[in-house]
């Protein structure tokens, strides 16, 4: 029964990559592609860490799995917010509210 539920949680893992890679292939531009990065920095750990944990619970192995997820949990909307910040740094020269966003914000 184990090795079924550690096969399905490594199958999730690794589609959620695969579909992540695949929407970032489908998308026009760097903001979108930030969007399918999404899945592959939180699904795709916490299946593969809880497959290891399945395989072999409170190991060190298990303990290594557990927190390599959680740093990627912690870390990744952080990396996600610092990437989308340096585009619009670099589109538009410097991180202010532009005057149409600040028009389309009070009259939408």
């Amino acid at each position: 029964m184990s090795k079924v539920a550690v096969d399905v949680l490594l199958g999730l893992g690794v589609a959620s990559v695969l579909l992540s890679g695949l929407g970032l292939l489908a998308s026009k531009g760097p903001l979108e592609q930030l969007h399918f990065t999404g899945p592959a920095a939180t699904v795709a750990p916490v299946a593969i860490a809880a497959a290891v944990l399945v395989e072999e619970p409170l190991s060190s192995m298990g303990v290594k799995a557990v927190l390599t997820a959680v740093i990627l949990l912690a870390t990744s909307p952080i990396l996600v917010h610092a990437t989308a910040r340096a585009i619009r740094i670099r589109r538009h020269g410097r991180f202010v509210i532009l005057e149409e966003e600040h028009r389309q914000k009070e009259h939408p």
